[in-house]
């Protein structure tokens, strides 16, 4: 790609202004990727304060709401587009080793529904992207199998040319979906072995 069709901007997306200024400044987006997320890997109950749980959702939740709201009129100006929200199949079943984190992406999910059925009526597909453990240095503690950042790019897009709105990329992400469907509750009991660290 040319480096003239990069143009970086500064952005903080749990600043309000900062999104604002943001979508003035890219008046031509017919596709956003929401990207940004942490896992501070807390429990409910043994983290020390809700801090972390709350940085959380104001990243995961907050913050990626905020860049849609602002966003979705510049996608209907420029022809419906698209929205690929970067979530986790963590949001569909509780990981107490990141227990807040989870929690996060759940709300990030419903929240995806919601501005899907939202922005139909202007043509915006809204795409869920729910990855396992993806091969980065923040999960290079965590066992595999996991699945390499540019193969979950990969998934994302394709899913924007198929108009494919839930997108599990990577093996773990496709066998605890089909799990999710196949016996929730057991999937949940397996999951809550993983416990977190109360040191």
């Amino acid at each position: 790609m040319h480096s003239q069709q990069i143009i970086p901007i500064s952005l903080d997306i749990t600043d309000e202004q900062s999104v604002t200024i943001a979508a003035e400044t890219c008046p031509d987006v017919t596709l956003l990727i929401n990207n940004a997320g942490i896992g501070l890997l807390k429990g409910f109950i043994s983290a020390t304060d809700l801090s972390s749980a709350r940085a959380e959702m104001e990243v995961n939740y907050f913050g990626t709401l905020a860049m849609c709201r602002a966003f979705a009129p510049v996608l209907k100006r420029n022809g419906g587009g698209a929205i690929v929200n970067m979530l986790s199949i963590l949001g569909k079943v509780n990981f107490p080793m990141n227990a807040s984190y989870s929690a996060s992406k759940a709300a990030a999910i419903l929240m995806t529904q919601g501005i899907r059925a939202e922005l139909t009526a202007q043509g915006t597909l809204v795409i869920g992207v729910m990855p396992g453990t993806v091969d980065t240095d923040s999960s290079k503690h965590f066992p595999p199998p996991k699945v390499s950042p540019e193969v979950v790019a990969q998934e994302a897009l394709q899913a924007v040319m198929d108009e494919l709105e839930d997108v599990y990329p990577g093996e773990q992400a496709k066998e605890m979906a089909a799990q999710l469907l196949e016996d929730p509750k057991a999937l949940e009991k397996k999951m809550a072995t993983l416990l977190p660290s109360h040191a």
